[in-house]
């Protein structure tokens, strides 16, 4: 019986402790803007690491003594803007009933990447889209979806992209934001 206590005892501790506070920026859907600290979760193992299931649709703000002070559902946040303990500044957006991470906004297009969490075991999933300055979106996820035909079909107006998309064997972060970049200058 002690060692069920001492794991439960354990456990909790490890979740307790991984709850955490950042300096956000919201703007909500009237246009008013919040600067408050807001309560975020982490990962246990590594601490500087955000779960985003603990803000994507229900912001939870804090006071001067880490008590709740109010809570801010995602359909009335317009955006939300944050710096993380890594010291990347984060921006979501209202992405409908959820908030999506801004990942890139230019003169001609914006990348979006939505955050899915499965209803059944909690897991995180996201959904990656571009949208033009006419609306259309071009989604890079799915099963028979090909980043580098959406990236092609999406930047169609500098055609010598192109050869650039193709050689790219990798679609990370950092060579769609570099792609994206080109297009936008």
């Amino acid at each position: 019986m002690n060692k069920i206590l001492t794991i439960l005892f354990i456990t909790i501790s490890i979740f307790g402790f991984s709850q955490k506070h950042v300096d956000a920026v919201i703007i909500k859907s009237n246009n008013d803007t919040i600067n408050s600290r807001m309560k975020v979760s982490t990962n246990i193992f590594y601490k500087n690491l955000i779960d985003e299931k603990s803000f994507y649709r229900v912001l939870n703000l804090l006071d001067d003594n880490d008590k709740k002070k109010e809570k801010i559902k995602a359909t009335d946040v317009k955006s939300l803007q944050f710096t993380d303990f890594e010291g990347k500044q984060r921006v979501y957006i209202n992405s409908g009933k959820t908030l999506g991470q801004l990942m890139f906004e230019g003169k001609k297009t914006k990348w979006v990447r939505d955050i899915l969490v499965n209803a059944n075991d909690g897991s995180v999933s996201y959904s990656d889209y571009l949208v033009d300055t006419n609306g259309k979106e071009y989604t890079f996820n799915g099963l028979f979806i090909s980043p580098k035909k959406r990236l092609i079909e999406a930047t169609k107006s500098k055609p010598e992209l192109v050869d650039i998309i193709n050689n790219t064997e990798r679609f990370s972060d950092e060579n769609v934001l570099n792609i994206l970049q080109k297009y936008d200058e």
